[in-house]
């Protein structure tokens, strides 16, 4: 069987999150959209969109935010063409909800899925940085097999080959 991207994603969407979890999904919440045409940025595999809220820690209120999750899917490799692509499709949101003057506090992020992690390119080296507290990334891959599918976080970001040698320290 030749496993395609519209199957990632097909399976995604019709899993329930506590099934995804199960899985190793642990970041899929809040109201899915499929397929999602973000003006002239393009079309978004999977968008999901969550209000929710965090503690201000000056006061003893909680402060609501919306939480909006670009998924860039790939069958293969994910490193920073999807990366860059999914950017581009939270770039597009951010603009559409400042056209229409959406004020509420948001917080971006961006998941890629792809069957491996590209470690050989510099793509490696952007999940080690600290990108804001309005911004984030995960990994995860993925492995289809008879057992059916299962997700992967992967915080293992470091080149597979480091050259390194260790021996003259």
């Amino acid at each position: 069987m030749n496993f395609l991207e519209k199957d990632l994603e097909q399976i995604i969407m019709e899993a329930s999150d506590e099934q995804l979890q199960e899985r190793g999904l642990d970041e899929m919440r809040g109201r899915r959209f499929q397929q999602l045409r973000i003006g002239n940025y393009g079309i978004a595999d999977i968008v999901t969109v969550e209000r929710s809220s965090e503690p201000n820690w000056n006061e003893t209120r909680m402060i609501p935010y919306l939480h909006i999750n670009v998924y860039e899917l790939k069958k293969n490799k994910i490193g920073i063409s999807a990366f860059l692509q999914a950017l581009g499709y939270a770039k597009g949101i951010s603009r559409y909800l400042d056209a229409r003057n959406f004020k509420h506090r948001i917080k971006y992020t961006i998941t890629l899925i792809g069957s491996n992690l590209d470690l050989e390119s510099t793509y490696c080296f952007l999940s080690d940085f600290d990108l804001g507290d309005r911004f984030s990334l995960y990994n995860y891959t993925y492995s289809y097999d008879i057992d059916g599918i299962n997700f992967t976080y992967r915080s293992d970001t470091s080149r597979t080959v480091e050259g390194f040698n260790l021996e003259n320290l």
